[in-house]
């Protein structure tokens, strides 16, 4: 596991510019021993950072394990207490909620309804947000767009930090999980020097983004049907300094070129084994794809498997499956997974 060695003294600064970055590991525990801090972290911090906490006397060290811990500190305790509402009502209380930036976003049972301000504004104090959603009811339309209701604030637009990524979006109107954030780290560093990258979905840029920073590809190609989620993908490209890396193309990945990529990427789920002939097409020869899949526990892992084998197959290629990767839970009893194949 990843963690910086840093002398104590120095401890906290290197911790609060971890967190700047969007580089600590919260789920660890810190560890101190004979005048040493070490503190994990996601993942190795890029050159820039790295001179900064080197500054402080930090090294990178991968040598041990840390203890789990769900959280430095119990937020939710703090809001407990914090909140002056009846105590059958604070067992409904969320003890989840997702924080993008300065904005949080809460799912409420219909018992808090009457007291959804104060929730609101309980949770807001102690996470420091500006802007509180309520998510009332999944996503809708073609584009996918999130449903929710305005509790508190009115500057639903936020820049969420992660692995050293900057990520610009209107958290009202756009889609962004928390829960995918390690398949995020993960597939930064996945490309190699030189290839040629096809994202079918790329949304606002939630792997195209971190793949540009962190690896060396020659050009990574976004494809985005949401002309909102494409300026935001555009606004994050920028916001990055990879424009010399990432070609955005605004329009169906079905009409994206062929023949040209050596790694696909398909971060969508529900449909997206529809859209494997089409990612057979776009590699040129050999090539890699990670294609997602929400799948049953039951099927699981055949079908996600089967599913690329077989347009392979119809492709007159092959398919060699290098792993599959839990990314969450979608729903009781299903499962978001990626697999990984070369294609041949």
């Amino acid at each position: 596991m990843l963690a910086l060695s840093v002398p104590s003294r120095n401890a906290e600064a290197v911790r609060l510019l971890m967190t700047e970055h969007g580089m600590l590991d919260k789920h660890h525990r810190i560890f101190s021993s004979g005048g040493i801090t070490e503190i994990p972290a996601l993942a190795m911090p890029l050159p820039p950072l790295m001179d900064e906490l080197g500054k402080l006397g930090a090294g990178i060290i991968d040598s041990r394990d840390y203890e789990w811990r769900e959280t430095f500190k119990d937020p939710f305790r703090d809001i407990l207490a914090d909140i002056g509402i009846p105590e059958a009502l604070k067992k409904k209380l969320p003890k989840r909620w997702e924080q993008l930036g300065r904005v949080l976003v809460l799912k409420l049972p219909k018992e808090l309804e009457p007291r959804k301000g104060e929730v609101a504004r309980a949770y807001a104090k102690v996470l420091e947000a500006d802007t509180v959603l309520r998510d009332t009811g999944g996503i809708r339309g073609k584009y996918r767009e999130p449903v929710m209701e305005l509790l508190l604030g009115r500057n639903t637009e936020t820049i969420h930090v992660e692995n050293q990524v900057r990520f610009s979006l209107d958290a009202a109107r756009l889609m962004f999980s928390s829960g995918n954030v390690d398949e995020r780290i993960r597939m930064a560093s996945v490309p190699k020097p030189g290839e040629i990258v096809v994202d079918m979905f790329a949304g606002i840029g939630y792997f195209s983004v971190p793949m540009a920073v962190h690896s060396k590809p020659a050009r990574i190609i976004s494809h985005e049907l949401n002309p909102l989620a494409f300026e935001y993908l555009k606004k994050n490209i920028a916001l990055n300094n990879v424009g010399d890396r990432i070609t955005p193309v605004l329009g169906n990945c079905l009409d994206a070129e062929e023949n040209i990529a050596d790694r696909v990427v398909m971060g969508y789920v529900h449909t997206t084994h529809e859209y494997l002939p089409k990612a057979m097409r776009i590699l040129r020869g050999k090539g890699i794809i990670h294609y997602h899949e929400t799948c049953p526990n039951r099927l699981l892992p055949k079908r996600p498997r089967e599913r690329v084998r077989e347009a392979a197959r119809d492709a007159g290629k092959e398919a060699e499956i290098l792993g599959m990767v839990r990314v969450k839970s979608y729903a009781p009893g299903v499962e978001h997974v990626v697999v990984d194949a070369e294609i041949y």
